[in-house]
């Protein structure tokens, strides 16, 4: 994973922790940005900031910027896929 500076504040896909700008974090395009610590850096994909409005799986409308996004992977038969779905705060424990 490459290591960037950070350009605008945003948040660690493995912690939900926030990334400041102008601090070195790694960034992949389909994962986004992580905190440089190995923790954070082997962990899973947990959090991502929310640009996009959406419904979450208990049925509650989550407005843009509001919530959390998790990472879906589908282990199919066809390949699989991910998807992004959308956890308003009290799912996501906000």
């Amino acid at each position: 994973m490459p290591t960037i500076i950070a350009e605008r504040n945003g948040s660690c896909r493995a912690c939900g922790g926030l990334i400041r700008k102008g601090e070195y974090c790694d960034f992949t395009s389909d994962k986004g940005a992580s905190h440089v610590e190995t923790q954070c850096v082997t962990a899973t994909v947990r959090f991502r900031p929310n640009r996009r409005a959406g419904r979450c799986n208990c049925g509650t409308w989550v407005a843009a910027g509001k919530g959390r996004l998790r990472l879906l992977e589908d282990k199919g038969g066809q390949g699989g896929g991910k998807r992004w779905a959308v956890d308003c705060a009290t799912c996501a424990g906000l």
